[in-house]
């Protein structure tokens, strides 16, 4: 019955597309971002079996998704699921991380779409050190921090109150 129930919900109206390089856990933040609500909102309300507390860095570093969930989500999305098969989490991303990385400036200038910032899939990978773009050492974010944000917008806000005060640490030490 509830199997039922879920293929007779509606795709959503309105889904931004995955970005080639971006972290699944990303674009169901940002998903869940666009309609306001929590990523294990949206995963209670459409049935998807998303594992959000497996990681220290909760959904953002979401394990790889069920075949199942994953046709689920292709359905709600009204995209290829062969598109969010390669957004997957790679299996041998540790879970346990207590910080994540990330280069702020490739973060927030999404050079796709300047007005979609993303989570690299890249940065969840603990081997690499520096930004493949930049070539600068990659920033650090409590895992912590990244799990108590419900969706993507709050990811952004909580990174760029970090990025704010670092620039202001920065700055007091030229003085």
């Amino acid at each position: 019955m509830r199997q039922r129930c879920l293929l007779e919900l509606p795709p959503w109206p309105v889904a931004p597309r995955p970005f080639p390089e971006e972290a699944m856990g990303s674009w169901l933040g940002r998903v869940a971002a666009r309609y306001r609500m929590g990523v294990g909102e949206l995963s209670d309300e459409y049935g998807l079996e998303l594992n959000t507390k497996a990681a220290r860095a909760g959904w953002l570093a979401l394990p790889a998704v069920q075949e199942a969930t994953l046709a689920h989500l292709a359905r709600l999305a009204r995209i290829d699921e062969g598109r969010l098969q390669e957004i997957q989490t790679p299996n041998d991303v540790p879970v346990t991380r207590c910080v994540q990385l990330y280069c702020a400036h490739c973060l927030f200038v999404n050079p796709i779409d300047v007005a979609a910032p993303r989570w690299k899939r890249a940065w969840l990978d603990t081997e690499i050190p520096t930004c493949e773009v930049h070539g600068t050492p990659l920033a650090a974010i409590p895992s912590s921090a990244l799990r108590r944000c419900r969706n993507f917008d709050q990811v952004l806000r909580v990174v760029g109150r970090l990025e704010f005060e670092r620039a202001r640490d920065h700055r007091n030490d030229l003085h």
